[in-house]
């Protein structure tokens, strides 16, 4: 039966952290988890610490998160929360940070070896998190999914719990203007990649589609800036609420096979996230017009008449430059699709298909959408 949750609680526009301020306040001790630039140079952590400082909360500040910030890393820093009586969490950054503080929630609260946060079921409550995001792609705060960095293999393994969504997340557009162009774009194809795997999903319901499909909407109505790379307010609040209604639709039915594919790219290439993504959605588009033809007119419509259309746009902000070959291709097939994201993908799903996906988008340059 179709249902929704999503129990964080979503404060949005100019100065939202000091307009309301009693959300970013759960008790008298807290940790800001952050990386070392987004949060400075945005303004995000001088507004949440002058908060803090009004209220009389001692904070403690980590800064060292980065991409790569493994889960010894995190489960470290859950341990030193429990000794130093921290209360409740405040991540402040891009999707790294966000889940780093989610996982860090969940180790600070409970005592368990740091690969058993993977059994997804936990005996005490993670510590409460409160999410200000700095880039507007990842969908993390708003969302019950975690991604961390495994030390041994340097590879990313996701978990999700109900307990893991946000308590509140802050959604202020004026953290994003320090953003550079390549991130903006590639976050944007992202949060883009988000809205439409959740759309074209066998787990989809009425509460998902509205919005995944406000998402997309508010996606394909910047097209022009995000081409130009030249930015108003108004694009910049658009991407982030895109970004975070992306993640509420992904909650509710998970991805569908861009990402697995994505991630071969990200893995074995070194191809930003959204970027890998983004290379592969129009031919996924494309797939699944065989499958339900007006719901892919649907995500379609956000980006002009065809997905002519829409492959221009993805090549004039997120192009692929990197060669792949049929090798490469080969190579991905063996590991990239499990059989739990396929079963997201209406019809079925071959290896066939995942072949002529990776092969279309990124080697036969010359492919035509005149024909579906």
């Amino acid at each position: 039966m179709p249902k929704y949750f999503m129990p964080t609680t979503l404060l949005s526009g100019k100065n939202c952290v000091k307009r309301h301020s009693r959300h970013l306040i759960h008790g008298k001790k807290c940790m800001i988890i952050t990386g070392k630039h987004s949060a400075v140079v945005s303004g995000a952590l001088a507004d949440v610490t002058d908060v803090l400082k009004e209220n009389n909360v001692e904070y403690e500040l980590y800064d060292k998160i980065t991409r790569e910030s493994g889960i010894s890393e995190i489960y470290a820093l859950g341990q030193r929360m429990k000794t130093d009586g921290t209360e409740y969490i405040i991540g402040i950054g891009g999707g790294s940070t966000l889940d780093a503080a989610k996982a860090a929630a969940v180790y600070a609260a409970n005592d368990i070896e740091p690969m058993r946060i993977y059994d997804e079921v936990y005996k005490n409550k993670p510590l409460k998190v409160v999410c200000v995001p700095t880039t507007a792609g990842t969908g993390s705060d708003t969302t019950q999914y975690v991604m961390l960095t495994l030390d041994d293999i340097h590879n990313k393994r996701s978990f999700s719990s109900p307990d893991c969504f946000p308590y509140a997340t802050f959604l202020d557009s004026r953290y994003t203007r320090t953003l550079p162009l390549e991130v903006t774009r590639n976050t944007a194809i992202d949060a883009l990649c988000h809205a439409v795997e959740s759309y074209l999903n066998n787990q989809s319901s009425a509460f998902s589609d509205i919005v995944a499909l406000e998402a997309i909407r508010l996606i394909g109505s910047c097209t022009d800036a995000l081409v130009s790379g030249e930015f108003t307010e108004e694009d910049r609040e658009k991407l982030l609420v895109a970004a975070s209604a992306g993640g509420m639709a992904v909650a509710h039915t998970g991805l569908n096979v861009v990402h697995a594919m994505g991630h071969q790219l990200t893995c074995d290439k070194d191809i930003p996230h959204g970027r890998a993504n983004g290379a592969l959605l129009v031919e996924f588009i494309a797939w699944m017009a065989k499958q339900d033809i007006m719901r892919a007119v649907d995500v379609m419509s956000a980006f002009g008449s065809d997905l002519s259309s829409l492959k221009k746009f993805i090549n004039a902000v997120i192009p692929t430059t990197e060669e792949i070959t049929e090798d490469d291709i080969d190579k991905w097939l063996e590991k990239s699709i499990a059989s739990t994201v396929t079963e997201n993908c209406p019809g079925e799903f071959t290896k066939e298909d995942e072949r002529f996906i990776y092969y279309n988008a990124l080697i036969n340059k010359r492919r035509k959408y005149t024909e579906w």
